[in-house]
């Protein structure tokens, strides 16, 4: 079983069927569905989709789903919480390539967890701090 943490909007997207996912993308997380992957979604990722969907920029009934999956016991899908091991990694991705803080916190979640990202943001990408998998 391979292990990846997710970024918010493909994360949404896959639980969506939006089109825009790339095909690496989708297949993984639906391999993931299937038991075979373990995806870890980070804290900040959840708050990020309610704040959203606050603001009427994602549907309410995608995020209760993400809700339901990450209630699973033993699922495909974790919450990777945030705290001082994760915060201790934040240094590490620069603010001058990634600047959302969100994201900065996504990206150290994936270095402290030493897994591969999916991601599609380009700042992201560019900072090359993890791997990424789009």
């Amino acid at each position: 079983m391979s292990e990846y943490v997710t970024d918010t909007h493909a994360f949404y997207r896959h639980l969506t069927g939006d089109p825009r996912l790339s095909t690496t993308a989708r297949q993984i997380l639906s391999e993931a569905d299937d038991g075979q992957h373990r995806i870890w979604v980070p804290s900040i990722a959840l708050i990020e989709m309610v704040y959203l969907v606050e603001r009427g920029r994602l549907a309410a009934d995608a995020v209760h789903q993400v809700f339901q999956l990450l209630s699973e016991i033993d699922g495909s899908y974790a919450v990777a919480d945030l705290g001082l091991a994760i915060a201790k990694f934040l240094p590490r991705v620069p603010r001058s390539e990634v600047a959302d803080m969100p994201d900065r916190i996504i990206v150290a979640t994936a270095l402290q967890l030493g897994l591969p990202l999916i991601s599609r943001d380009e700042a992201i990408q560019r900072a090359a701090v993890v791997p990424i998998v789009w």
